[in-house]
């Protein structure tokens, strides 16, 4: 029981900072064209809803 203790207290802060290593690594990696594609994305989105809401109200 003592070793699963140790595991966990040991083992478990060190696969945290390792996903968060991995995760920080895939972030930097993704193209920098990703951010303007995910904006205009965005606000195709809010204009849908925009749209959607106006005929709604008209009706």
């Amino acid at each position: 029981m003592e070793l699963l203790w140790a595991f966990v207290v040991i083992g478990g802060p060190i696969i945290l900072g390792l996903a968060i290593l991995y995760a920080t690594l895939q972030y930097r990696k993704r193209g920098r064209h990703l951010d303007q594609l995910s904006q205009d994305s965005a606000r195709q989105v809010r204009e849908d809803i925009r749209r959607d809401e106006e005929r709604h109200v008209m009706r």
